[in-house]
């Protein structure tokens, strides 16, 4: 049971997220009235959200350098057609996720035409000595999209549609990619915590 302190951790972190999204808002409106100094204020602020969602897709640094470099130069070309600030996140997202999947397909004919036989390694499973879970363990064992997708929601906040909207699926295939999320999580964490025993 979540005692007080945590409560108003809590609290307090939705209310900073609620700030931010205002002031990306704000940042969104005097950027299409041609401000340049809001423009790059709302690129700073977002460029290690769209950094980090880019490396859980494609687990490469490089690759989410270059899909977040992509993605930053579409947003500033194309931020005068957004039409409601509000979704700005949704929005830029969705920008987003359509350059890391262009990278994944473009990865993918690469490596088909490299080498068709190449068998993947093995990874050595993490040390069962280990006395506490470590999220980033867990969410690490994740497959890429079921991690994006647990982190749009739950760290981003984005609703539903929100994601459905970024990922260009309907609410539905959103809500049940959610709840194998969450069993696949809960199978991960039991399975952590029982090698602590």
């Amino acid at each position: 049971m979540p005692n007080q302190s945590e409560n108003r951790g809590h609290s307090r972190a939705r209310r900073q997220r609620e700030k931010e999204r205002a002031f990306s808002e704000w940042l969104v409106m005097r950027s299409q009235q041609g401000n340049r100094e809001a423009q790059n204020s709302l690129l700073e602020l977002w460029q290690q959200r769209f950094y980090l969602y880019a490396l859980r897709r494609l687990n490469s640094t490089e690759a989410a350098r270059d899909v977040t470099q992509d993605a930053l130069l579409s947003v500033c070309k194309n931020l005068g057609k957004l039409k409601d600030p509000v979704t700005f996140p949704s929005w830029s997202y969705r920008i987003v996720e359509r350059r890391c999947m262009d990278w994944m397909r473009k990865s993918i004919r690469e490596r088909d035409v490299i080498d068709t036989e190449k068998e993947i390694p093995d990874i050595a499973a993490p040390d069962s000595q280990t006395t506490e879970i470590n999220i980033g363990q867990i969410l690490g064992a994740l497959e890429p999209e079921i991690r994006s997708l647990l982190h749009l929601y739950y760290m981003d906040e984005l609703s539903v549609a929100e994601i459905a909207t970024i990922l260009d699926i309907p609410g539905g295939t959103v809500k049940s990619r959610l709840y194998y999320a969450r069993k696949v999580l809960a199978d991960v964490i039991d399975t952590t915590s029982g090698e602590q025993k």
